[in-house]
Formats: structure tokens, C-alpha cells, sequence
């Protein structure tokens, strides 16, 4: 399931909001737990809402590009879907 994007234009600071907000959550993507960002994965910043002009702490996750283009695609990263309560395969699994 693919989602509806704002037309909102970024802010000419969408780079420094972005760098800042990696910092304040350690380099992590929110979405597997991988850290750093690195040429072949890079770390991201995804606007929960689809609106980029919408840059408040809570509207933003800091995810890699592979699970921010799952999230994208309808299918939260087992980090994420863990906080919104939802069991990991591993876990399910594990209940059997």
C-alpha cells in the first residue's frame, strides 16, 4: 500500500533539522536498529504525517533507506511495530 505525499515544499533547513535529529537519537534507525549511516545504507528522516513542512520531533523517524521505503510500502520495520504493539515474527513464533 503505497501512500498519498504532500505536496508541502521542505524547508531550506530540512538538512540541519535532519543532522540534528540523527544525533539526538544516536545514529540508529528507528526501524531495525541498524547504526550509522554508511554508502550502502543510508540514514534517513521520515515525516510520519507525509507533509514535509510538518518538522516537529514527534512527526519524525530516523530510519535507514530500507525500512523507511517498507514503511512507504505499508510494511513497518519490527522496531516500529513493536511500539505500536504489534508482535515480531520471532515472537509469534516463540508463543507456539
Amino acid at each position: 500500500m503505497l501512500r498519498r505525499f504532500s505536496s508541502a515544499p521542505y524547508p531550506t533547513d530540512s538538512d540541519s533539522i535532519a543532522t540534528r535529529l540523527k544525533e539526538k537519537r544516536g545514529w540508529d534507525c528507528e526501524g531495525c536498529g541498524h547504526h550509522g549511516s554508511t554508502p550502502r545504507r543510508v540514514l534517513t528522516v521520515h515525516h510520519v504525517d507525509y507533509d514535509p513542512s510538518n518538522n516537529h520531533e514527534g512527526n519524525l523517524l530516523v530510519l535507514c533507506q530500507k525500512c523507511h521505503l517498507a514503511l512507504q510500502q505499508g510494511n513497518p520495520p519490527h522496531l516500529i511495530r513493536q511500539r505500536q504493539g504489534q508482535l515480531s515474527l520471532e515472537e509469534v513464533n516463540h508463543e507456539s
